[in-house]
């Protein structure tokens, strides 16, 4: 008989994301691995082939409370390009602009509607990826609301399917319009790079200065020093927030270099504690919650577009982009990178009376705008916007 030991529940847990990912791989990733996780989790916990405490067991929520949301959000600073940022301020401002729209939504009309747990569990993960998410599956588990994690969780699975094709759609409109114009004939702006100054207060490590042992302490005096920061504010700024601050700040000074967890080899592990979260969430979910998830889901996706469609529509309008670029970029929120990359060489390689000289402006046009528009959305606003919100849920 099977003994549900701390190691064979994380085997289960990564043999159940292992098949998932494959499964999404065969649908080149149009399907996300999380719906396929959650169909697989839900199947083996309504037939009791697992115990409902499987993540816990596991001890993979322990990692992520003790010190695995910390890295990763800090980690997550490290990676956000300040330069880039600023160079496309009309797509950060866009992109922020739709996040408004959808929480101005989620707390009138998805209130109205479904109810404030509903809307605004749903609307962290409309915004962004996987910590957004994770702040929100925090505080339902923290409130005993274990259904209510889950339905974040379907929440930021499904949410890929529903932005990808309108971004997709959006973009191949808007590169026909600008071929028709002749738009592509001429000969490509060529943009002055932005630099910010040099603020390298820290030399490039080396040597013993750059193992792992070193990154590991880095990350975690950094987010050490983030809940300093929170406590300075009287807990008035969230420490995920605060994370994520000092993850920039830190980098920007060479304190910290780019995707340290990675290098430090710690970044599977911290997102192997938040898959645990999410096997905890699916956990709380019966049938019967399932069925009344459903019109809450819908409605929540179709409320979140809408309003980051109008707001990103309205701004684009006022910064001199296209309703249609707007919208696109808008829509990032809803996958991010590297989805963002995927889908812009996809709609340029689509056009296909466009000649290479085309597509190669049409991709230079196309690229930076979803990129820096992915990590605005992901990277940073979805976690402040989590932040905000997370707290007003209960």
């Amino acid at each position: 008989m099977l003994t549900w030991t701390p190691l064979v529940c994380f085997a289960i847990i990564l043999l159940v994301f292992c098949v998932s990912e494959w499964l999404s791989s065969k649908t080149n990733g149009y399907i996300s691995a999380m719906v396929f996780a959650a169909v697989i989790a839900l199947a083996l916990f309504w037939t009791n082939m697992i115990p409902k405490t499987v993540a816990v067991d596991s001890t993979l929520m322990a990692t992520l409370n003790a010190y695995g949301v910390a890295l990763l959000i800090v980690n997550m600073g490290t990676s956000i390009d300040l330069e880039n940022l600023l160079a496309e301020w009309k797509t950060v401002l866009i992109c922020c602009a739709g996040l408004v729209g959808l929480g101005i939504l989620a707390f009138t009309a998805g209130v109205a509607l479904f109810g404030r747990e509903y809307a605004l569990c749903a609307a962290p993960p409309i915004a962004g990826g996987v910590i957004a998410y994770q702040i929100v599956a925090e505080v339902a588990t923290a409130a005993g609301r274990l259904d209510l994690a889950g339905y974040a969780a379907l929440i930021m699975g499904l949410q890929s399917m529903i932005g990808m094709p309108i971004s997709s759609f959006c973009l191949k409109k808007e590169l026909a319009k600008m071929k028709a114009e002749n738009r592509f004939s001429a000969e490509g702006e060529v943009k002055s790079a932005f630099k910010l100054p040099e603020t390298n207060l820290f030399k490039d490590p080396k040597g013993v200065f750059d193992s792992s042992t070193y990154k590991f302490f880095k990350l975690a005096f950094a987010a050490v020093l983030a809940n300093v920061l929170t406590n300075l504010t009287g807990g008035a700024l969230n420490v995920n927030v605060s994370y994520l601050i000092v993850g920039v700040l830190l980098r920007k000074v060479n304190f910290l270099q780019k995707n340290m967890l990675q290098s430090a080899g710690g970044y599977g592990i911290c997102m192997m504690a938040i898959y645990g979260l999410m096997f905890n969430g699916f956990a709380g979910i019966s049938p019967s919650d399932l069925m009344r998830m459903l019109v809450p889901i819908i409605g929540m996706f179709a409320l979140g577009v809408v309003g980051i469609g109008i707001l990103a529509a309205i701004t684009g309008k006022f910064v001199g982009y296209s309703p249609a670029v707007a919208i696109a970029v808008g829509m990032t929120a809803l996958y991010g990178y590297p989805g963002t990359e995927v889908l812009s060489k996809e709609v340029v390689s689509s056009m296909k009376d466009f000649t290479e000289e085309e597509k190669a402006k049409a991709l230079d046009y196309v690229m930076p705008k979803m990129i820096v528009g992915g990590f605005t959305t992901v990277t940073v606003a979805s976690v402040v916007f989590a932040g905000i919100i997370a707290p007003m849920i209960f």
